[in-house]
């Protein structure tokens, strides 16, 4: 049975009077292959409820998380069926990231009024290898 191609990982917080530092993602964290940079990229949402995603990718790698608000993620493999669900939340004291890799299908729904991803890919965007995937 072929292993389902995403990871969680809670990151550690580095809190001071400041505020906190996040650690998003090392390169000691990337096998060869993900070592090409991609790029960096934001995706919001501007009211609760509103749904990104539904789609999957046959060669993009990508690691997520939030830095404001609220969200509910849904990933499917879509050739296994399997599921996962998690709340991330920018609020919580460990942070958590996501990565998905090939055929891994994500929606993420804001669960606050605003909401903010930090995105890495390790290509850039190929509007070709987006195939859409209803999960919510």
């Amino acid at each position: 049975m072929k292993k389902a191609n995403f990871k969680v990982t809670k990151l550690k917080s580095f809190v001071d009077e400041r505020g906190k530092l996040i650690v998003f993602l090392q390169t000691k964290e990337l096998n060869e292959k993900h070592k090409y940079f991609g790029q960096i990229y934001f995706v919001t949402f501007s009211k609760k409820g509103a749904v990104r995603g539904n789609h999957y990718h046959k060669k993009w790698h990508e690691w997520f998380g939030v830095v404001e608000g609220k969200v509910l993620v849904k990933i499917e493999d879509v050739r296994t069926k399997k599921k996962k669900q998690i709340t991330l939340s920018a609020q919580r004291d460990k942070y958590i990231r996501i990565e998905t890799g090939p055929y891994i299908a994500h929606a993420i729904k804001s669960l606050t009024k605003n909401a903010t991803l930090l995105s890495y890919a390790e290509s850039q965007w190929d509007k070709n290898d987006t195939h859409y995937y209803k999960l919510m």
